[in-house]
């Protein structure tokens, strides 16, 4: 029986290091292909975004048409690493979100979200998520602008309870609420 777990544990380290490898791979190439002219023509086709300088940062990001959808929910990674890292419980309940956003596995938003969960979000992601705010509630009325703070302030709240209180559920550390509340008066303020 101990030789069974012995041989088991390198295959799964293998495999772990296949996967990593390939997402890694396939981050590199959305990179290439959202940073390359014909990456930001689609993005420009497909979006309707006309800020140039947003068009550039999601190209460095490696947001492409296909993962403009990641900016959607790109505020609850930036609460679930509100504490210095996004544990399990926050992680399933950001995917659980995103799936509910129409986010699919294997997806390029999917891929760029996973990646967001794996490694703290750049502060360029910061920047390009408040000018892709800004952009998409340029033709949205009053009442759909407030909708949809509200319901990324009841998301980011269900992420920072996944992991908190007692037996994790209801509590909402003081560094998860600053992180909720930026966010929200980011929002409030592209309006």
């Amino acid at each position: 029986m101990p030789n069974d777990k012995a041989k088991s544990k390198p295959r799964q380290l293998d495999e772990g290091h296949f996967f990593a490898e390939l997402e890694g791979q396939i981050v590199r190439r959305l990179k290439a292909e959202a940073g390359s002219q014909e990456g930001r023509d689609v993005l420009l086709r497909d979006t309707g975004i006309r800020d140039q300088k947003l068009i550039e940062e999601l190209g460095r990001l490696g947001i492409t048409s296909d993962g403009i959808l990641a900016l959607r929910v790109f505020p609850l990674a930036l609460v679930a690493w509100a504490e210095g890292s996004a544990d399990v419980r926050e992680r399933q309940a950001v995917m659980a979100e995103a799936i509910q956003l129409g986010i699919t596995d294997g997806s390029a938003a999917w891929i760029l979200l996973d990646q967001w969960l794996d490694r703290r979000p750049p502060g360029l992601g910061v920047d390009a998520w408040r000018r892709y705010v800004h952009s998409i509630f340029a033709d949205m009325s009053d009442v759909a602008q407030k909708r949809i703070i509200e319901l990324t302030q009841r998301q980011m709240t269900s992420i920072a309870k996944a992991s908190g209180g007692h037996l994790g559920f209801g509590k909402v550390s003081k560094k998860e609420q600053a992180v909720i509340d930026q966010i929200v008066t980011a929002m409030q303020r592209q309006r």
